[in-house]
C-alpha cells in the first residue's frame, strides 16, 4: 500500500474519532453513501474517491472542523499555502508576529474564540 494511502486512512481515522461519530455517521456528513468511510479505511477493498472539496465543506459545516483542516489532513493542501495564496491575492492580512508560528489546530481555536468575541459584540449592541 503506497504511503500516502496508509497516511490518508490514518488521518481520516483521526477525523473520526475527534467528529464522536460513528462511520455510517462520518460518511453521512461527507454526504456520501453510508459504506463509504468503511470502504476508504479498508486498505484491502478497492480504493474509493476520496472526498470532494464539496464533501470537505459539508462536513466541516456540520462537525465544526475547520475546512482548511480537512483539506490539510485528507487532500494534504498545507494550511499555509492556503494562507500565503489569500495573503497574495488580497483576502487575507498576513500573520502578526504573535500568531505566526500557530499550529492549524491553535489557529482553529484563535478563530473560534474570535468568532465567540463577535458574536458577543453583536449581542451587546442589539
Amino acid at each position: 500500500m503506497a504511503p500516502l494511502d496508509d497516511r490518508f486512512r490514518r488521518n481520516l481515522e483521526r477525523i473520526l474519532a475527534r467528529s464522536g461519530r460513528s462511520r455510517r455517521g462520518l460518511s453521512a456528513a461527507f454526504g456520501r453513501d453510508s459504506g463509504y468511510v468503511t470502504a476508504l479505511l479498508d486498505p484491502s477493498r478497492p480504493a474509493r474517491a476520496r472526498p470532494t472539496p464539496t464533501d470537505l465543506l459539508r462536513a466541516s459545516d456540520e462537525l465544526g472542523i475547520p475546512f482548511v483542516e480537512l483539506l490539510e489532513l485528507l487532500w494534504d493542501v498545507p494550511v499555509e499555502r492556503l494562507v500565503d495564496e489569500l495573503i497574495a491575492l488580497g483576502r487575507a492580512a498576513p500573520p502578526d508576529a504573535a500568531t505566526r508560528g500557530l499550529t492549524s489546530a491553535d489557529r482553529a481555536e484563535l478563530a473560534a474564540f474570535r468568532a465567540y468575541l463577535a458574536d458577543r459584540a453583536a449581542r451587546r449592541q442589539r
